[in-house]
């Protein structure tokens, strides 16, 4: 679903199975932000060639955090030799926790290499530059993506419609989540594209929800 141009977003909408939602940004570095659990990614596949793209074109794919319901998938386009880009402090959570808290998942840590290391910062895709923003809380390494131009916020697990990222894995923290919220809370933002549940249009809204999360969230994390 092309939300702005240059820009598509991809829902997980099965309430019987966990998968997140993914984003695609077009142009000259072609990249895929979330591809998911591996054995769905056929499902995003499908979703994309329909929208006349094609996973195999891909020249980057970036994970806004470790979580195996957000990057798995990647384990296949790697092959495909697509770059693979992540915050340094989840690629030392993959290496430290990940084996255990996949193993309880009954999963397997995906088997590649992180290519490039997503620091906060000016993110150069070639006539987009995007901002990265560390957001822990959910994670201790999750990334947020700001695209100025539309005005974009790729949120990851730091922020839903009406709700939050859980902070109960290892490596959370409700008091570092507050935090990140906050800081995203700042930017202005017309577009949320979280990585779970439905986007959120509008400033006034993106606004609204921000203020909800605040109001019904914060004194309960």
């Amino acid at each position: 679903m092309k939300v702005a141009e240059g820009l598509f977003f991809y829902p997980w909408e099965s309430l019987s199975q966990n998968n997140s939602n993914s984003i695609m940004i077009t142009g000259p570095v072609k990249t895929l932000i979330d591809p998911g659990h591996r054995h769905l990614f056929p499902n995003l596949a499908k979703k994309m060639r329909a929208d006349g793209l094609s996973p195999e074109d891909l020249d980057l794919v970036i994970y806004t955090h470790c979580h195996p319901d957000h990057m798995e998938a990647g384990q296949d386009l790697a092959r495909l030799g697509i770059k693979q880009a992540l915050h340094p402090d989840d690629e030392i959570f993959l290496t430290q926790i990940g084996p255990a808290f996949y193993q309880a998942m009954g999963l397997k840590v995906p088997d590649f290499a992180i290519d490039l290391h997503l620091i906060e910062g000016e993110l150069n895709l070639g006539d987009k530059t995007l901002l990265v923003y560390h957001t822990p809380g959910h994670s201790p390494g999750e990334i947020c993506l700001y695209w100025p131009e539309p005005k974009a916020l790729i949120s990851g697990d730091l922020i839903f419609a009406q709700g939050v990222g859980r902070t109960d894995f290892p490596g959370g923290s409700s008091r570092i989540l507050k935090e990140s919220i906050k800081r995203m809370a700042e930017l202005d933002i017309e577009i949320l594209l979280p990585g779970h549940g439905p986007m959120i249009k509008g400033r006034n809204n993106v606004r609204r929800n921000f203020q909800l999360i605040e109001q019904m969230y914060f004194p309960i994390l």
